[in-house]
């Protein structure tokens, strides 16, 4: 599996951020502090996953009655209108899995502040897969709250979808206000160096061994399962493609006619070779069946032919084999002469050739004047029923 970049982002887009690298199954990681070009010479080939303040990001759950994510988000603004004082058009919300109650837990946080995170990742082409709020990377609790302070401020998780931030300072009060009655013990996660007296806090406290930064803890409680990305709707990593893939359709069109065509191409070219195959071996048993007629069923071609070389005592490249071949050149190279029977004897090809005028024995002739390797001594052309009727020796040159 890829590994993992941890990004976690300040509170205004001047500050820097914490990053780190990580293994699918190792959540430890050495954090350093920097800018985000610095973190995205890190991006390539890994998952990005970014947390961002959790003050910014109100978290509830609704009933929606729909089961698709599509609908559901179409749904939320309408079912949650009354109960956020912001126009819903100017709120961006994310809506995480149906739990067993088929409600639905939601994600809350304004337009103009998610941008704010997401424009400067995409300027330093950082295409982040998770956005999620620190307080989905706390673990969930088994009885117990769970809370991280770092730089004087303080993010607790105290249900699966439920959680606030606050600063270090006020966290009595926000703890009271969250638990009502109950005083459920909190574990807490202090990163860095604090000289806060968490004795004083007033509630049952567990301190637990501290990571040397915020980053480092968050990573190491994150799970896709307990967080909610805020990267849905119009900031889904689909819609990204979509707005990527935008300026380059005209030209995937075009390589994708071009590609057309040249498949269309290489299948007529094929065709074409495979008629021209098939009327070369329609040639070749049309000259196996003028130089052997008393061959009228072929089976096998090849094998027929070295059988009939056998007979005619040549085989291979000595005896009339190299006649034969001259004779197919000077038939290919005549047209309207055919031939009608031939013997080999002494040496020499004796021919029984049929032309439809004597011009056809002038151009055999005229084609024998070359070097073609065999010499032709015409024996007899006779003229009638509107035909001629040749009788010659080839010999070797």
């Amino acid at each position: 599996m890829r590994e993992t970049l941890y990004i976690r982002l300040g509170a205004t887009p001047a500050d820097d951020v914490e990053f780190g690298t990580a293994a699918a199954e190792v959540r430890s990681l050495a954090v350093r502090r920097g800018t985000l070009d610095q973190a995205a010479q890190l991006a390539p080939g890994r998952r990005v996953v970014v947390f961002v303040p959790s003050a910014d990001v109100r978290l509830t759950t609704v009933a929606v009655p729909a089961r698709q994510l599509a609908r559901v988000l179409q749904a939320v603004p309408f079912v949650i209108e009354d109960q956020v004082a912001e126009d819903v058009e100017t709120l961006h919300f994310a809506v995480g899995t149906r739990q067993a109650d088929d409600r639905y837990p939601v994600l809350i946080v304004s337009r103009r502040r998610l941008e704010t995170w997401v424009e400067p990742l995409r300027d330093h082409g950082l295409r982040a897969e998770v956005l999620t709020p620190e307080v989905l990377a706390l673990p969930v609790g088994d009885g117990h709250w769970n809370g991280l302070v770092n730089a004087g401020q303080a993010v607790v998780r105290h249900d699966h979808w439920a959680g606030f931030a606050c600063h270090a300072d006020d966290l009595h009060g926000y703890l009271q206000i969250a638990a009502g009655e109950h005083r459920p013990p909190l574990h807490l996660l202090v990163c860095g160096d604090s000289t806060t007296d968490w004795s004083r806090l007033d509630w049952p406290l567990k301190l637990l061994p501290g990571h040397s930064s915020a980053l480092s803890a968050l990573a190491a409680g994150y799970f896709d399962g307990q967080a909610i990305n805020l990267l849905q709707g119009a900031y889904s990593q689909q819609k990204d493609l979509q707005k990527l893939w935008r300026p380059w359709r005209l030209a995937a069109a075009l390589l994708l006619a071009w590609l057309l065509i040249g498949v269309a191409g290489l299948a007529v070219d094929n065709a074409r070779l495979a008629a021209e195959l098939r009327r070369q071996d329609q040639a070749n048993l049309q000259r196996f069946t003028a130089l052997f007629p008393s061959q009228t069923r072929v089976v096998n071609l090849d094998a027929q032919l070295e059988q009939q070389l056998r007979q005619l005592g040549g085989g291979g490249s000595g005896g009339p084999l190299r006649l034969l071949e001259v004779l197919g050149q000077a038939l290919a190279a005549t047209p309207g002469l055919k031939l009608g029977g031939m013997q080999y004897r002494d040496g020499a090809l004796f021919l029984s050739l049929g032309a439809p005028d004597l011009q056809v024995l002038e151009r055999l002739r005229n084609w024998f004047a070359g070097a073609r390797g065999a010499t032709l001594d015409v024996q007899s052309a006779n003229a009638e029923s509107g035909s001629v009727q040749i009788r010659a020796r080839l010999d070797p040159a």
